[in-house]
């Protein structure tokens, strides 16, 4: 089997956590989202590298773990170290990692108050410990591992919460793998059960490219509808607009004004393209069963428009 999957999991994970943050502690440590000072954000400690959007980690290199500052209320802020591990190492091993990690966080933060958590997706079942021992020195670590595989499918996708549906499609990706049949299926499915729900921007776009990344809808064997409805869902609407301008040959108006000096040319150029986009947009909305008052809000286009395009 292709050992691919792994990247596109542990890239997708460490993005999903940096980008849905509070959504993520909510999930994974309720204990600390109770104590969490709201009306603060939550940053990326200083020192430690965070993957960034943009970088090279989706083209198989190596993407750093995640670190995370927790606003507490009434006290100083916690380190929350995010150990995020797809690769199918032996319990020792990852155990020993996030043993690693946690010190190296503790003694940067130099604090006491540390904690983290772990995503696990590999075969072994007990890793969420680790000791050694060295001529009486003795050290031991407990901490909080998910482990992927562990969790029924259906279990998952009733749970509602944003990073169960992120958990929902890294299950479903393991069933997957590299099966590029059972990749659009599941990530057709992916795109349904979040449209479902009332997610804010911000949500359903962390979810959908998590989807992306781990269902690889970029990648060969995938159909084109499935990749264009990834794509008017991830990423922003001008951007967007601007792609289907450009693919339908609408900008044609607006790059004869540029080249002639006419400014009336050219803004009637770019107010066709614009409509035209807006257009095409809202129809591939409703063919997702987008509510007309959602296609209102994302295209600004008049409710008999839209209804006209049913």
């Amino acid at each position: 089997m292709n050992k691919r999957p792994h990247k596109w999991r542990d890239t997708a994970w460490k993005h999903a956590i940096v980008d849905g943050a509070r959504d993520a502690i909510g999930y994974f440590m309720p204990d600390l989202a109770s104590d969490m000072d709201t009306s603060r954000e939550v940053t990326g400690i200083t020192g430690m590298e965070l993957p960034r959007a943009g970088s090279d980690s989706d083209k198989g290199m190596l993407v750093s773990d995640v670190f995370l500052n927790v606003p507490v209320i009434g006290g100083k802020d916690w380190s929350v170290a995010c150990l995020v591990e797809q690769q199918d190492e032996h319990e020792e091993n990852f155990a020993s990692r996030i043993f690693d990690s946690w010190v190296r966080l503790r003694a940067q933060r130099q604090t006491g108050r540390t904690t983290g958590f772990a995503i696990y997706t590999g075969d072994a079942k007990n890793v969420n410990s680790y000791s050694e021992s060295c001529y009486g020195f003795e050290a031991s670590i407990k901490f909080r591992t998910f482990h992927v595989p562990s969790y029924k499918v259906e279990e998952l996708r009733g749970d509602k919460r944003p990073f169960a549906r992120i958990m929902y499609a890294s299950r479903l990706s393991l069933e997957s793998g590299d099966d590029a049949l059972l990749r659009e299926k599941y990530a057709w499915e992916l795109l349904n059960v979040t449209n479902e729900q009332e997610y804010d921007k911000r949500q359903k776009k962390f979810i959908l490219e998590f989807a992306d990344r781990v269902f690889w809808v970029k990648g060969s064997g995938i159909s084109g509808e499935l990749k264009e409805a990834y794509k008017m869902q991830t990423i922003s609407l001008e951007d967007y607009s601007k792609q289907l301008a450009k693919e339908e040959g609408v900008m044609e108006g607006m790059e004869k004004g540029m080249e002639k000096g006419m400014e009336k040319g050219m803004e009637k150029g770019m107010e066709k393209g614009e409509e035209n986009a807006m257009f095409k947009v809202a129809r591939k909305m409703l063919a997702r069963n987008v509510s007309v008052s959602d296609i209102i809000d994302f295209t600004g286009l008049g409710e008999n428009d839209i209804l006209a395009l049913g």
